[in-house]
């Protein structure tokens, strides 16, 4: 933490204000230029006013007309309306037609055809959404660099970098060309798993030699990140992590993840051990395509098992395994921080913990700002047209405010116009501006909230938000939360949330007051819930204690059974998908 950022500003200067506009207009021109010849331009039922302002509606190729930055900012904004998922489906949707073929997909969303086809997580009980990425000239491309730099430091003392994450491909996309050949093979994976490619160059036709392979700097094989069983996938990292003495940095996306990768270290500490002590891969499930590029890498170590097995489980013992841990490095802010007491059970109080970035299928928004603070990040940008939509005016394109206009402490929801072909297209997540960077003006945020991330069972409604409010505010009495989720609990007259909650250990001796402490804090937070509970609209919640490791075991059951990817399954905070809610239930121990 040699290099903190400076203390950020609460207003901008003239020039900081027409550096940013710069910036924005020189972004916004490129993406008009480049993708305006693109097929959903051209066809898109969202653009059509603004292809008559660019004079381009009658369909020929002249490209845009000469307008400056200033003008075709102007012609942007009064002319380019909010857009969501659904009016881009009909057209990535050619992507998945079979065949597929090159002349349909190619220049569909940018120019040529994309590297990767990102999906989302679709853990929040809607189906997964796809988005083609395209590779970038590199003064587009600035958000990805920084946040690989962020992610994957370099040690100055060859230090390794434990990297979680995943190769796995939910289908491999191939356009034929005329002659009925494949033009290209196109991953449908996540977003880090399509960055993780391009970065090391790794062709997916080329996957059987990437999995012989290790990179310099990381504790683990690349065959590890080929592994789509969960457990297997964790016992293999924590593996090779153990026989690191120099091991610097843990890198996950999530921290849910790094908390899942340290209880498979505690549950599976003797086994790990006596894998390094003999150098032999054992026999687990999901492993059997990579076992023997694992075993190249996994030579007998008796001297480093002694070393393991001398140490004992006191608080902070991770720092016995790595004297030199530094940090982890995964998203700790919003949902993702109720598992950071227990990861620091773990790690003891001088390991960092710091988040990476605000990073989804559709783009990178925005980089950490401040290690020590796991909720401040930086907006990027370089590479995509962020504007703001405020959360208290009406959701139309005429409200949006632009990097130099936004309000300190005011709340928007995200809009970007990408690279990748996305137009004004509503994010969904909810940010609050939390100053600007005095060097060159880009506007702080805080994560908040997922807008549509709530549940409501009369007239009230409660986000997200509110909700992790009302469990910080009693995880005492609870004895400590490590994870939780909410639903809505219609077994008896009253309708009442009932919050399915993993303890972090024991139960406090207090924990009988929960349900009624939640009640009260629910009526603190929510005025509607209040009223609501208070002529019997709404019961005092009900909290079911799930077994230790429930979540984990979530996360495993939804990339088993839904084609996920290791490592980076979201459990949503407001459960409404009827099956997820089954599986949860049947593991809950009891009631209070």
């Amino acid at each position: 933490m040699d290099d903190l950022p400076p203390t950020p500003i609460t207003s901008l200067t003239a020039e900081l204000v027409q550096r940013l506009r710069e910036q924005a207009l020189d972004v916004l021109s490129y993406l008009v230029k480049t993708n305006s010849a693109t097929t959903y331009f051209k066809e898109s039922d969202v653009l059509p006013q603004f292809r008559v302002a660019l004079h381009l509606a009658d369909g020929s190729h002249k490209g845009v007309p000469d307008y400056s930055a200033k003008e075709l900012f102007e012609i942007y904004h009064n002319n380019v309306g909010l857009s969501v998922y659904k009016d881009y489906l009909p057209t990535i949707a050619r992507f998945f037609e079979h065949p597929c073929n090159k002349s349909s997909v190619e220049n569909l969303m940018a120019p040529g055809l994309p590297d990767f086809i990102a999906h989302s997580s679709g853990t929040s009980g809607g189906a997964a959404k796809y988005f083609p990425k395209y590779r970038h000239p590199e003064h587009m491309s600035r958000a990805t660099a920084e946040t690989v730099r962020h992610a994957i430091p370099q040690s100055s003392n060859a230090g390794k970098n434990c990297i979680i994450f995943s190769l796995a491909c939910r289908q491999v996309v191939t356009p034929l060309d005329e002659d009925g050949d494949i033009a290209k093979h196109i991953p449908v994976c996540l977003l880090t798993s399509g960055l993780g490619r391009m970065e090391n160059n790794m062709l997916v036709e080329e996957d059987a030699f990437s999995a012989t392979l290790k990179i310099p700097n990381y504790s683990s094989p690349v065959a590890v990140s080929f592994i789509s069983n969960y457990r297997s996938f964790l016992f293999m990292h924590a593996l090779f992590a153990l026989v690191e003495p120099k091991l610097e940095t843990i890198s996950t996306v999530f921290t849910t993840s790094c908390r899942d990768l340290c209880r498979t270290i505690d549950d599976r500490w003797e086994d790990l051990v006596h894998c390094i002590e003999t150098g032999v891969i054992p026999d687990i499930e999901g492993i059997e395509h990579v076992k023997d590029n694992l075993q190249r890498f996994l030579q007998s170590s008796p001297d480093r098992a002694g070393e393991l097995r001398r140490i004992e489980k006191s608080p902070g013992w991770f720092r016995q395994v790595w004297p030199q841990l530094r940090a982890i490095l995964a998203n700790a802010s919003g949902p993702f921080s109720t598992v950071i007491s227990e990861i620091r059970h773990y790690i003891g109080p001088d390991v960092s913990i710091e988040s990476v970035a605000i990073a989804s299928s559709e783009a990178y928004l925005a980089i950490a700002y401040d290690p020590r603070d796991p909720n401040l990040y930086k907006v990027v940008g370089s590479d995509d047209v962020v504007e703001f939509l405020p959360v208290d005016e009406p959701e139309e394109s005429k409200y949006l405010a632009q990097s130099w206009n936004v309000e300190s402490g005011r709340k928007y929801e995200v809009v970007l116009t990408t690279r990748d072909g996305f137009w004004r297209y509503r994010l969904g997540d909810v940010v609050e501006i939390a100053g600007f960077d005095p060097r060159d003006g880009q506007p702080l945020i805080r994560y908040i909230e997922r807008r549509s991330m709530h549940i409501r069972l009369a007239n009230e409604v409660t986000t997200e938000t509110q909700l992790r409010d009302v469990v910080d505010a009693t995880s005492d009495l609870f004895g400590g939360v490590s994870e939780f989720c909410v639903t809505a609990d219609y077994r008896q007259a009253v309708a009442r949330y009932a919050f399915l909650v993993e303890l972090q250990g024991d139960p406090s001796a207090s924990i009988s007051a929960v349900p009624a402490e939640l009640h009260r804090q629910l009526q603190k937070h929510n005025e509607n819930y209040l009223k609501d509970s208070r002529v019997g609209k709404i019961g005092v919640p009900c909290v079911r204690v799930v077994r230790p490791g429930t979540f984990g075991d979530f996360r495993e059951w939804k990339v088993r059974t839904k084609g996920g990817a290791s490592g980076q399954i979201k459990v949503p905070i407001v459960m409404w998908g009827e099956t997820d809610r089954a599986w949860l239930e049947a593991r809950v121990v009891y009631d209070i």
